[in-house]
């Protein structure tokens, strides 16, 4: 189920990438930088959930944690690239969502947005409500 979420989103991203620029602006990697930088928000989330739940700052002021987060960007870009891209995976992806119809399209755009957003106003909501 996650998995397909995933897939969908990448799907989602790409062929957006796709219409609005074409092939020669990599789509398929423009697309997995997207999901993971979604995906790197979520964590953050989680962190801050964590340390708004319990009250203590275990996360967010780590020492070197300016490395610990390129360290995750860059982990969630390799697991992302190994799921989503690596041998023509993306082009079987593109085939699975294509065949939608048009309330199915509507339905995942739905999902991808709320997603989206949610993915950007949580940790800030959460952020915002512990500092």
């Amino acid at each position: 189920m996650i998995y397909k979420a995933i897939k969908y989103l990448y799907y989602r991203i790409y062929d957006w990438n796709l219409r609005a620029w074409g092939e020669s602006d990599m789509p398929q990697y423009n697309a997995i930088i997207g999901v993971s930088f979604l995906m790197f928000l979520n964590i953050i989330g989680i962190f801050i959930a964590i340390e708004a739940l319990t009250g203590n700052q275990y996360f967010l002021f780590l020492p070197k944690g300016e490395y610990y987060a390129a360290a995750t960007c860059l982990l969630l870009l390799l697991f992302n690239y190994f799921l989503l891209v690596r041998n023509g995976k993306y082009l079987t992806i593109t085939e699975e969502f294509k065949k939608e119809n048009s309330l199915q399209k509507r339905k995942g755009l739905v999902f991808v947005w709320l997603y989206v957003i949610g993915s950007f106003a949580i940790p800030l909501l959460l952020a915002w409500l512990m500092y």
